[in-house]
């Protein structure tokens, strides 16, 4: 037997490159390896899914479940495809909705559980269960709308009546 020293570097240092190399590899593919990155896949159909990304977070009253894997225009809606990979139980009437995570417009997908048993994995939360965010653009329009039915005349009286209490 040939002493380790006494060995040719060359071959023991492309195996050892070679051993990294897979372990990186397995390292950010870890998500789609049959025993780390397992998870039941659902789908939720939603009318409109602005802001909802790949990769987002699913919560189940506010705990992270689960990641959202796709998303694709099917039809006249949207269908949102996300891996659960928690153990979480939710029922064959569960609905989603689309949320609000942070104030720079960030979403998330909402699980609202409802129902005895667990929803069958791969199957769809339908347009009746689902709701989309309040987007920016439903706002001002409700704004619009809610100034429109303001009296002015009244909101006037009422300022001028208030305005000598608050003088000083």
């Amino acid at each position: 037997m040939i002493p380790f020293r006494e060995r040719n570097p060359v071959p023991i240092g492309a195996i050892g490159i070679g051993l990294i190399g897979l372990l990186l590899f397995g390292a950010f593919n870890a998500q789609d390896l049959p025993v780390i990155g397992s998870g039941d896949t659902y789908h939720a159909a939603f009318t409109e899914a602005g802001g909802i990304r790949k990769d987002d977070d699913v919560r189940i009253a506010g705990v992270r479940v689960g990641k959202v894997t796709g998303i694709e225009l099917e039809g006249s809606h949207v269908r949102v495809d996300f891996k659960i990979n928690a153990d979480a139980a939710f029922g064959p009437q569960t609905g989603a909705s689309i949320r609000m995570k942070t104030l720079l417009g960030q979403k998330y997908v909402a699980l609202e559980p409802t129902g005895a048993g667990q929803l069958a994995t791969d199957s769809e939360i339908p347009l009746g269960r689902t709701a989309s965010s309040y987007a920016i653009v439903h706002a001002f329009s409700d704004l619009t709308t809610t100034t429109a039915k303001v009296a002015t005349g009244q909101l006037a009286a009422s300022l001028a009546v208030m305005a000598p209490e608050f003088r000083d």
